[in-house]
């Protein structure tokens, strides 16, 4: 049973660094007074996808960088909360959150104007975490349920798997948003 547990931690923890680090969490960077935090109590489902961009001019390089690390900062918290879920009821909870937040910061990402150089990998991101934001959705209900084993499926996700193929599609242009 230890042993299944320390599985569990390592592996949503693999999962939770791939994901701060791929919208700019564990960094260093600091805060600009253009960022603020909205929350809303509607939740909108729809069947498809869509990615929409804030229209205006496209950030610098280092403005850019510096809006991906406040974002990936904010989610770490909630992806930290999340390793330490001792029981499938407390991780249920934890994982709910991370799914809100996970589609709040998909939609702090499709509110910035990237640069035209990575356009189209800024695109990728925002879709990855709305994917990924999804897919928890059966990991959730089997956590309520009380299958704690479900939280190994996470790192196999695939909208985690697009996150750090965007996230590293990025940063392969120069912008270095991660950790």
């Amino acid at each position: 049973m230890a042993g299944a547990k320390l599985f569990l931690a390592a592996a949503v923890g693999a999962a939770v660094l791939l994901l701060a680090a791929g919208c700019g969490g564990g960094g260093g960077g600091g805060t600009t007074g253009a960022q603020t935090t909205t929350s809303t109590t509607t939740t909108t489902t729809t069947a498809a996808t869509t990615t929409t961009t804030a229209s205006g001019p496209a950030p610098s390089k280092a403005e850019y960088v510096s809006q991906m690390k406040v974002i990936g900062q904010s989610l770490s918290t909630s992806l930290n909360t999340l390793g330490a879920a001792k029981t499938a009821a407390t991780a249920a909870t934890a994982l709910a959150k991370v799914q809100t937040d996970l589609r709040s910061a998909a939609d702090k990402l499709a509110a910035i104007t990237p640069p035209d150089a990575i356009k189209t990998q800024h695109g990728q991101l925002v879709k990855a975490v709305r994917d990924f934001a999804d897919e928890l959705d059966p990991v959730i209900k089997s956590l309520r349920a009380g299958t704690m084993t479900a939280l190994a499926s996470v790192p196999t996700l695939k909208g985690l798997t697009e996150i750090q193929t965007a996230s590293n599609a990025i940063s392969n242009k120069g912008y270095k948003i991660g950790g």
